[in-house]
């Protein structure tokens, strides 16, 4: 599904759940104040920035040390608050079936980086979930609670996983856990969250199978993201004044800082809090920007190097192979 346009993105569902189970255990709407699109959640047709939501679960994360885990706002789901990503879940022949288009759409309610992956095993089949925050605790068991909260709905009956793997050390979160899984076999500093499902939990019919109603939500979700508005924060409008930069030479921090209204030194400050620095910024936008070069033009890779700033292509070979593995050739090969 091609979704460069939402990249970095993420619709309000997920976050707004965050935020209001943040509310129930004492999370100050005020410590939200600032964010990213954080005032538009009521509305379901555009995204907000992925770091947006990030910055709810590490405030939420807080409020949640004392009171429980990342499972507790799945407590607040019901049937429709993911949109219609629950029903085409509900719609699907088994529970195999339906977690294979909980992936095929999860850019409707996650990040388009996010997935979920499904793999057969003597065990049954173990259903994980990857992204790029998937190695945090809090994170790791929202993810399994919300699959697993969702193939409970749609099978009609109390699921009992096999087993489930979360990132993190125990801790005192295993007893909360266990009750929330209903499972005690829990393997902690997982490198990634997952459960394990019955092959006959896996493949028993579901109550409410629709190929036709199924296919009504696909169509629904592809016209929906085809006119989500992404909302873009002040790193986005960085990256597009870096990238503008480009074309006059190498991006200077001083310039870009007087294009977006601030000093250098509250630029880089700003940078700082989002645990991130103007080099890094730089160096993303950069190998961005010649990956698009290698993949979408015929350009030599001497013309490239003198496009991102570099002063010969030795340098620009050692910077693709940092960033991909392999050479300016074999990255347009690939592609």
């Amino acid at each position: 599904m091609h979704s460069d346009h939402l990249r970095d993105t993420v619709p309000p569902h997920l976050t707004r759940l965050l935020v209001e189970a943040g509310e129930l255990c004492g999370l100050a709407r005020r410590r939200l104040v600032g964010i990213d699109g954080i005032s538009l959640l009521g509305d379901d047709a555009v995204r907000i920035p992925t770091r947006s939501m990030v910055r709810v679960w590490e405030e939420l994360s807080v409020a949640l040390r004392d009171v429980g885990n990342g499972t507790r706002p799945m407590e607040l789901w019901q049937p429709g608050r993911l949109g219609a990503w629950d029903y085409l879940m509900d719609s699907a022949d088994t529970l195999a079936q339906a977690f294979i288009e909980t992936d095929r759409y999860f850019i409707s309610v996650s990040d388009p980086r996010d997935s979920i992956e499904s793999r057969r095993s003597p065990d049954g089949l173990t259903v994980s979930f990857h992204g790029p925050h998937e190695a945090l605790p809090v994170v790791g068991e929202f993810a399994i609670s919300l699959l697993l909260t969702q193939a409970r709905s749609v099978a009609h009956r109390a699921l009992r996983p096999a087993g489930v793997a979360l990132p993190g050390a125990a801790g005192s979160r295993h007893r909360y856990l266990a009750a929330a899984f209903g499972t005690r076999d829990i393997e902690f500093d997982a490198p990634r969250p997952s459960m394990t499902l019955s092959t006959a939990d896996a493949d028993r019919p579901l109550p409410h199978a629709d190929p036709a109603l199924a296919a009504i939500m696909r169509d629904h979700m592809r016209l929906k993201l085809a006119g989500a508005k992404p909302v873009r924060g002040w790193l986005d409008r960085l990256h597009a004044e870096i990238d503008r930069e480009f074309a006059v030479g190498a991006p200077m921090l001083t310039r870009v800082a007087r294009r977006l209204n601030l000093s250098t030194r509250t630029l880089q400050r700003r940078l700082s809090d989002e645990n991130t620095s103007w080099s890094a910024e730089l160096e993303r936008i950069r190998a961005e920007r010649v990956e698009r070069l290698l993949t979408t033009t015929s350009l030599p890779v001497d013309a490239i190097a003198a496009q991102v700033g570099y002063s010969d292509t030795r340098a620009l070979r050692r910077a693709v192979h940092r960033w991909h593995g392999q050479s300016p050739v074999a990255v347009r090969a690939g592609h």
